[in-house]
């Protein structure tokens, strides 16, 4: 029986499912050298609203600090993009091979990991701090599964939601960053101390039914 919950740290929510611990789905599979990264081949990008967050506090900032010393992190005017490993030469070698997981669009994903991710523990960012992409994932075999399950769509019109408000909180924070003519490219520091002093808003998420799964 696999399990799919609601979690909440600080008020940032989190789809987890049971058996992350023990995956097994073609989504976590590794092909490259890391392995036992589960599904965490994602390379996150941090709006300006998990930005804003993380200059609220020191476990914040620390985590901001661990990002931007990820040498491959790249920051543009509203957003930071931390990129991962990705094995090109063995992604090229399978794409050319007959043995291919046709059922998977991106096949890149088998030759990425997130350089956040602590192999065989999950990822090193505090649940708050995550990307939405990364805290609302659940793989294809366990959305398969409870597809028209009316609980479920419950989950999906809440995640929708938040991600729109997510949007409009960007939108906001963007007006108060070119209202005072600054980005995160060329005033970094300003930026964060501004935000830091911006009241940072939530978003109240609603009570959601544990969801039971029956087999994998």
């Amino acid at each position: 029986m696999v399990k799919v919950f609601l979690k909440l740290d600080h008020g940032t929510p989190q789809y987890a499912c049971s058996s992350c611990s023990n995956c097994n789905s073609v989504y976590g599979k590794s092909m490259c050298k890391i392995k036992s990264r589960g599904c965490c081949w994602y390379f996150p990008k941090f709006t300006l609203y998990e930005i804003h967050k993380m200059s609220k506090n020191n476990l914040g900032r620390e985590t901001l600090r661990k990002i931007l010393n990820i040498q491959s992190t790249k920051i543009y005017n509203y957003y930071i993009h931390a990129k991962g490993y990705f094995d090109k030469t063995s992604f090229n070698k399978y794409i050319s091979s007959n043995n291919q997981y046709e059922d998977v669009k991106d096949k890149s994903i088998f030759f990425r990991a997130c350089p956040f991710v602590e192999p065989e523990k999950g990822c090193a960012l505090p649940q708050q701090y995550r990307s939405f992409v990364c805290n609302f994932f659940i793989c294809e075999e366990v959305k398969k599964v409870l597809k028209g399950n009316s609980e479920f769509r419950d989950y999906i019109k809440e995640c929708n939601s938040y991600v729109r408000w997510i949007d409009w909180e960007n939108v906001a924070l963007r007006a108060m960053l070119d209202e005072k003519n600054i980005n995160l490219v060329d005033n970094f520091n300003e930026v964060i101390e501004f935000l830091s002093e911006v009241p940072l808003e939530n978003f109240e998420f609603r009570k959601l039914k544990e969801l039971k799964v029956a087999g994998e």
